[in-house]
Protein backbone atom coordinates (compact mmCIF):
# COMPACT_ATOMS: atom_id res chain seq x y z
CA UNK A 1 0.00 0.00 0.00
CA UNK A 2 1.53 3.72 -0.76
CA UNK A 3 2.38 5.83 1.85
CA UNK A 4 0.38 9.51 1.99
CA UNK A 5 0.89 11.79 -0.87
CA UNK A 6 4.59 13.60 -0.90
CA UNK A 7 3.54 17.12 -1.36
CA UNK A 8 6.83 17.84 -2.95
CA UNK A 9 6.90 14.91 -5.71
CA UNK A 10 3.15 16.28 -6.45
CA UNK A 11 4.23 19.68 -6.54
CA UNK A 12 6.98 18.60 -8.78
CA UNK A 13 5.16 16.33 -11.11
CA UNK A 14 2.90 19.26 -10.95
CA UNK A 15 5.40 21.69 -12.06
CA UNK A 16 6.52 20.01 -14.97
CA UNK A 17 3.08 20.00 -16.77
CA UNK A 18 2.83 23.77 -15.83
CA UNK A 19 6.03 24.50 -17.38
CA UNK A 20 5.37 22.87 -20.45
CA UNK A 21 2.79 24.38 -20.95
CA UNK A 22 3.95 27.74 -20.13
CA UNK A 23 7.05 27.63 -21.94
CA UNK A 24 4.89 26.58 -25.50
CA UNK A 25 2.52 29.15 -25.34
CA UNK A 26 5.28 31.75 -24.02
CA UNK A 27 6.95 30.80 -27.43
CA UNK A 28 3.99 30.69 -29.50
CA UNK A 29 3.87 33.94 -30.93
CA UNK A 30 7.69 34.16 -32.14
CA UNK A 31 7.47 30.34 -33.59
CA UNK A 32 9.70 30.07 -36.29
CA UNK A 33 10.69 33.96 -36.49
CA UNK A 34 14.53 34.36 -37.16
CA UNK A 35 16.05 35.95 -33.83
CA UNK A 36 16.61 39.48 -35.55
CA UNK A 37 13.04 39.40 -36.15
CA UNK A 38 11.97 39.13 -32.98
CA UNK A 39 14.80 41.38 -31.53
CA UNK A 40 12.99 43.58 -33.97
CA UNK A 41 9.87 43.29 -32.74
CA UNK A 42 10.66 43.18 -29.17
CA UNK A 43 14.05 44.82 -28.57
CA UNK A 44 14.02 43.94 -24.76
CA UNK A 45 12.46 39.81 -25.50
CA UNK A 46 9.66 38.59 -24.85
CA UNK A 47 9.04 38.76 -21.40
CA UNK A 48 4.80 37.63 -21.30
CA UNK A 49 2.29 35.95 -22.62
CA UNK A 50 1.16 37.04 -26.08
CA UNK A 51 -1.21 36.26 -28.62
CA UNK A 52 -0.35 35.58 -32.30
CA UNK A 53 1.18 38.53 -33.99
CA UNK A 54 -0.46 39.65 -37.11
CA UNK A 55 2.74 38.60 -38.93
CA UNK A 56 2.40 34.85 -37.43
CA UNK A 57 4.89 32.34 -39.43
CA UNK A 58 1.48 30.29 -40.06
CA UNK A 59 -0.93 32.66 -40.43
CA UNK A 60 -2.45 31.73 -36.63
CA UNK A 61 -5.16 33.90 -34.61
CA UNK A 62 -4.08 32.54 -30.98
CA UNK A 63 -4.85 33.97 -27.65
CA UNK A 64 -2.36 35.13 -24.97
CA UNK A 65 -1.23 31.64 -23.49
CA UNK A 66 -2.99 29.29 -25.98
CA UNK A 67 -0.72 26.34 -26.00
CA UNK A 68 -0.07 24.39 -29.70
CA UNK A 69 0.68 20.48 -30.43
CA UNK A 70 4.06 20.38 -27.68
CA UNK A 71 0.76 20.56 -24.85
CA UNK A 72 -1.70 19.22 -26.79
CA UNK A 73 0.30 15.91 -27.49
CA UNK A 74 2.03 15.84 -24.06
CA UNK A 75 -1.40 15.47 -22.35
CA UNK A 76 -2.48 13.33 -24.83
CA UNK A 77 1.00 11.12 -23.50
CA UNK A 78 -0.24 11.62 -19.84
CA UNK A 79 -4.03 10.76 -20.82
CA UNK A 80 -2.90 7.62 -22.15
CA UNK A 81 -0.63 6.59 -19.29
CA UNK A 82 -3.40 7.33 -16.92
CA UNK A 83 -6.56 5.34 -19.11
CA UNK A 84 -3.63 2.52 -19.42
CA UNK A 85 -2.66 2.20 -15.36
CA UNK A 86 0.70 3.48 -15.96
CA UNK A 87 1.59 1.49 -18.94
CA UNK A 88 2.52 2.61 -22.61
CA UNK A 89 0.25 1.97 -25.38
CA UNK A 90 1.40 3.31 -28.09
CA UNK A 91 -2.07 2.31 -30.32
CA UNK A 92 -3.95 3.76 -27.78
CA UNK A 93 -2.01 7.50 -28.28
CA UNK A 94 -1.72 7.00 -31.95
CA UNK A 95 -6.06 6.60 -31.82
CA UNK A 96 -5.79 9.94 -29.87
CA UNK A 97 -3.51 11.40 -32.18
CA UNK A 98 -5.26 10.44 -35.36
CA UNK A 99 -8.73 11.58 -33.74
CA UNK A 100 -7.64 14.88 -32.83
CA UNK A 101 -5.59 15.62 -36.50
CA UNK A 102 -8.82 14.93 -38.38
CA UNK A 103 -11.05 17.18 -35.79
CA UNK A 104 -8.90 20.12 -34.65
CA UNK A 105 -9.45 23.17 -36.27
CA UNK A 106 -5.50 24.05 -35.67
CA UNK A 107 -4.34 20.72 -36.04
CA UNK A 108 -2.80 21.12 -39.55
CA UNK A 109 -1.38 24.41 -38.59
CA UNK A 110 0.41 22.94 -35.40
CA UNK A 111 1.60 19.79 -36.32
CA UNK A 112 4.85 18.56 -36.98
CA UNK A 113 6.08 17.46 -40.29
CA UNK A 114 7.39 13.90 -38.83
CA UNK A 115 4.34 13.39 -36.93
CA UNK A 116 2.05 14.45 -39.81
CA UNK A 117 3.61 12.67 -42.31
CA UNK A 118 3.60 9.52 -40.19
CA UNK A 119 -0.33 9.54 -38.96
CA UNK A 120 -1.11 10.26 -43.19
CA UNK A 121 1.02 6.53 -43.60
CA UNK A 122 -0.77 4.77 -40.97
CA UNK A 123 -4.11 5.89 -42.03
CA UNK A 124 -3.16 4.59 -45.27
CA UNK A 125 -2.55 1.33 -44.02
CA UNK A 126 1.27 1.66 -43.67
CA UNK A 127 3.10 -0.76 -40.67
CA UNK A 128 3.72 1.45 -37.51
CA UNK A 129 6.88 -0.40 -37.90
CA UNK A 130 8.15 2.00 -40.39
CA UNK A 131 6.47 5.01 -40.61
CA UNK A 132 8.40 6.62 -38.45
CA UNK A 133 12.00 5.42 -40.18
CA UNK A 134 12.56 9.17 -41.43
CA UNK A 135 11.32 11.18 -37.99
CA UNK A 136 14.31 13.01 -37.14
CA UNK A 137 12.96 16.11 -35.79
CA UNK A 138 11.88 17.21 -32.41
CA UNK A 139 8.69 15.69 -31.95
CA UNK A 140 9.02 13.27 -29.87
CA UNK A 141 11.15 14.99 -27.45
CA UNK A 142 8.40 17.80 -27.22
CA UNK A 143 5.70 15.06 -25.70
CA UNK A 144 7.64 12.97 -23.74
CA UNK A 145 7.86 14.44 -20.34
CA UNK A 146 4.83 12.29 -18.54
CA UNK A 147 7.26 9.55 -19.90
CA UNK A 148 9.56 10.66 -17.73
CA UNK A 149 7.46 11.67 -14.90
CA UNK A 150 6.59 7.87 -14.91
CA UNK A 151 10.40 7.00 -15.60
CA UNK A 152 13.53 6.40 -13.23
CA UNK A 153 16.66 8.01 -14.41
CA UNK A 154 18.82 5.51 -12.20
CA UNK A 155 17.42 2.74 -14.89
CA UNK A 156 18.17 3.87 -18.58
CA UNK A 157 17.30 0.75 -20.19
CA UNK A 158 13.78 0.87 -19.08
CA UNK A 159 13.54 4.25 -19.90
CA UNK A 160 14.64 4.36 -22.97
CA UNK A 161 12.61 1.32 -23.57
CA UNK A 162 9.31 3.16 -22.60
CA UNK A 163 10.53 6.26 -24.94
CA UNK A 164 11.38 3.85 -28.02
CA UNK A 165 7.75 3.02 -27.26
CA UNK A 166 6.53 6.34 -28.06
CA UNK A 167 9.10 7.47 -30.74
CA UNK A 168 7.45 4.12 -32.84
CA UNK A 169 5.12 4.92 -35.37
CA UNK A 170 6.69 8.79 -35.79
CA UNK A 171 10.49 9.05 -34.20
CA UNK A 172 11.76 5.51 -35.00
CA UNK A 173 15.20 6.81 -35.50
CA UNK A 174 18.14 6.87 -33.37
CA UNK A 175 18.54 10.75 -33.45
CA UNK A 176 14.80 11.02 -32.25
CA UNK A 177 14.99 8.20 -29.38
CA UNK A 178 17.91 9.53 -27.83
CA UNK A 179 16.84 13.22 -28.15
CA UNK A 180 13.69 11.91 -26.41
CA UNK A 181 15.05 10.03 -24.06
CA UNK A 182 17.33 12.90 -22.67
CA UNK A 183 14.52 14.74 -22.19
CA UNK A 184 12.81 11.84 -20.46
CA UNK A 185 15.58 11.23 -18.07
CA UNK A 186 15.78 15.40 -17.02
CA UNK A 187 12.07 15.32 -16.17
CA UNK A 188 12.94 12.14 -14.30
CA UNK A 189 15.69 13.05 -12.60
CA UNK A 190 14.41 16.78 -11.50
CA UNK A 191 11.17 14.95 -10.52
CA UNK A 192 13.01 13.05 -7.91
CA UNK A 193 14.54 16.66 -6.47
CA UNK A 194 17.25 16.72 -8.64
CA UNK A 195 18.57 19.73 -9.50
CA UNK A 196 22.66 20.20 -10.21
CA UNK A 197 23.26 20.82 -13.93
CA UNK A 198 26.80 19.77 -14.27
CA UNK A 199 25.37 16.67 -13.27
CA UNK A 200 22.22 17.21 -15.72
CA UNK A 201 24.72 17.54 -19.11
CA UNK A 202 26.49 14.69 -18.24
CA UNK A 203 23.32 12.48 -17.22
CA UNK A 204 22.24 13.74 -21.18
CA UNK A 205 25.38 12.34 -22.47
CA UNK A 206 25.07 8.69 -20.72
CA UNK A 207 21.20 8.21 -21.91
CA UNK A 208 22.44 9.17 -25.50
CA UNK A 209 25.09 7.36 -25.58
CA UNK A 210 23.01 4.48 -24.24
CA UNK A 211 20.55 4.76 -26.77
CA UNK A 212 22.28 5.40 -29.69
CA UNK A 213 21.53 1.79 -30.95
CA UNK A 214 17.76 1.76 -30.95
CA UNK A 215 15.85 3.07 -33.69
CA UNK A 216 16.53 3.39 -37.34
CA UNK A 217 20.09 4.70 -38.33
CA UNK A 218 19.80 7.58 -40.02
CA UNK A 219 23.14 10.13 -41.39
CA UNK A 220 23.43 12.11 -38.29
CA UNK A 221 25.87 14.41 -36.87
CA UNK A 222 26.92 13.48 -33.06
CA UNK A 223 24.33 14.51 -30.64
CA UNK A 224 26.77 13.75 -27.75
CA UNK A 225 29.49 15.76 -29.37
CA UNK A 226 27.30 19.03 -30.41
CA UNK A 227 25.80 19.04 -26.41
CA UNK A 228 29.36 19.12 -25.26
CA UNK A 229 29.83 21.91 -27.99
CA UNK A 230 26.60 23.89 -26.77
CA UNK A 231 28.00 23.80 -23.07
CA UNK A 232 31.48 24.99 -23.77
CA UNK A 233 30.02 28.14 -25.72
CA UNK A 234 27.41 29.23 -23.03
CA UNK A 235 29.97 29.14 -20.96
CA UNK A 236 32.11 31.97 -22.63
CA UNK A 237 31.14 35.23 -22.50
CA UNK A 238 27.82 37.07 -21.88
CA UNK A 239 24.00 35.45 -21.85
CA UNK A 240 23.18 37.66 -24.84
CA UNK A 241 26.31 36.04 -26.90
CA UNK A 242 25.47 32.84 -25.74
CA UNK A 243 21.70 32.72 -27.03
CA UNK A 244 23.33 34.42 -30.48
CA UNK A 245 25.60 31.33 -30.53
CA UNK A 246 22.64 28.54 -29.96
CA UNK A 247 21.23 30.25 -32.75
CA UNK A 248 23.98 31.15 -35.21
CA UNK A 249 25.80 27.79 -34.41
CA UNK A 250 24.18 25.08 -32.74
CA UNK A 251 20.88 25.95 -34.13
CA UNK A 252 17.29 26.56 -32.51
CA UNK A 253 14.99 24.87 -35.42
CA UNK A 254 12.88 21.67 -35.19
CA UNK A 255 15.60 18.69 -35.98
CA UNK A 256 16.73 17.00 -32.56
CA UNK A 257 20.19 17.65 -33.50
CA UNK A 258 19.60 21.24 -32.68
CA UNK A 259 16.39 20.98 -30.49
CA UNK A 260 18.25 19.25 -27.44
CA UNK A 261 21.50 20.86 -27.25
CA UNK A 262 19.82 23.97 -27.42
CA UNK A 263 17.30 22.98 -24.13
CA UNK A 264 20.23 21.94 -21.95
CA UNK A 265 21.72 24.84 -22.63
CA UNK A 266 18.55 27.21 -21.76
CA UNK A 267 18.07 25.26 -18.28
CA UNK A 268 21.70 25.99 -17.72
CA UNK A 269 21.45 30.00 -18.61
CA UNK A 270 18.32 30.16 -16.47
CA UNK A 271 19.94 28.27 -13.56
CA UNK A 272 16.53 26.24 -13.90
CA UNK A 273 14.36 29.34 -13.70
CA UNK A 274 11.07 28.08 -15.23
CA UNK A 275 10.38 32.22 -15.92
CA UNK A 276 13.27 32.57 -17.03
CA UNK A 277 13.75 29.57 -19.43
CA UNK A 278 10.35 30.52 -20.97
CA UNK A 279 11.69 34.19 -21.79
CA UNK A 280 15.04 33.16 -23.01
CA UNK A 281 13.33 30.26 -25.32
CA UNK A 282 10.67 32.56 -26.36
CA UNK A 283 13.27 35.15 -27.66
CA UNK A 284 15.79 33.22 -29.20
CA UNK A 285 14.61 32.54 -32.78
CA UNK A 286 13.71 29.24 -34.30
CA UNK A 287 11.18 26.62 -33.07
CA UNK A 288 10.69 28.87 -29.79
CA UNK A 289 7.71 27.40 -28.58
CA UNK A 290 9.36 23.39 -28.83
CA UNK A 291 12.52 24.61 -26.86
CA UNK A 292 10.66 26.74 -24.54
CA UNK A 293 8.20 23.77 -23.81
CA UNK A 294 10.91 21.44 -23.17
CA UNK A 295 13.28 23.27 -21.41
CA UNK A 296 10.63 24.96 -18.74
CA UNK A 297 9.19 21.74 -18.24
CA UNK A 298 12.37 20.51 -16.87
CA UNK A 299 12.60 23.99 -15.22
CA UNK A 300 9.37 23.69 -14.09
CA UNK A 301 10.18 20.05 -12.07
CA UNK A 302 13.17 21.66 -10.72
CA UNK A 303 11.53 24.64 -9.40
CA UNK A 304 7.61 24.22 -9.34
CA UNK A 305 6.48 27.65 -7.65
CA UNK A 306 4.41 28.91 -10.16
CA UNK A 307 1.73 31.60 -9.20
CA UNK A 308 -1.90 31.28 -9.02
CA UNK A 309 -2.73 33.56 -11.31
CA UNK A 310 -0.78 32.23 -14.24
CA UNK A 311 -1.92 28.45 -13.58
CA UNK A 312 -5.26 30.16 -13.80
CA UNK A 313 -4.58 31.98 -16.75
CA UNK A 314 -3.12 29.15 -18.54
CA UNK A 315 -6.00 26.98 -17.36
CA UNK A 316 -8.56 29.22 -18.45
CA UNK A 317 -7.40 29.37 -21.95
CA UNK A 318 -6.98 25.81 -22.64
CA UNK A 319 -9.28 23.79 -20.55
CA UNK A 320 -6.46 22.40 -18.60
CA UNK A 321 -6.32 20.86 -15.43
CA UNK A 322 -3.15 20.71 -13.95
CA UNK A 323 -4.02 19.43 -10.39
CA UNK A 324 -6.68 16.94 -11.70
CA UNK A 325 -3.35 15.45 -14.26
CA UNK A 326 -1.07 15.57 -11.96
CA UNK A 327 -3.20 13.70 -8.77
CA UNK A 328 -3.80 11.37 -11.70
CA UNK A 329 0.03 10.83 -12.99
CA UNK A 330 1.20 10.80 -9.33
CA UNK A 331 0.45 7.32 -8.49
CA UNK A 332 2.78 5.80 -11.05
CA UNK A 333 5.72 7.60 -10.41
CA UNK A 334 8.69 5.67 -9.30
CA UNK A 335 9.44 7.96 -6.30
CA UNK A 336 6.64 7.47 -4.72
CA UNK A 337 7.39 5.25 -1.77
CA UNK A 338 5.80 2.15 0.02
Amino acid sequence: MKSERNDELYSRIRGVLIGGAYGDAMGMPTEFWTQEHIRARFPQGVDRLLPSQPDDFFGRTMSAGEITDDTINTMMIANMIVENHGMINTESYIRQLIKWKNESEVAALVCGPSTLKALEAIERGVSVEVTGKLGTTNGAAMKIGPVGIISDYRDPDALIGKVSMICKPSHNTSIAIQGASIVASMVSYAVSGGDDIDEMWSLAEETAGRAITCGFQIPSSSLIERMKLAKRMIRQGTTAEAVKNLYDIIGTGVETIETIPSVLAVVELSEGDPLVSAKISASLGGDTDTIGAISTAICGGMHPDFSDSLVRNLESVNGLNFDDLSSKLYPFSPFVKD
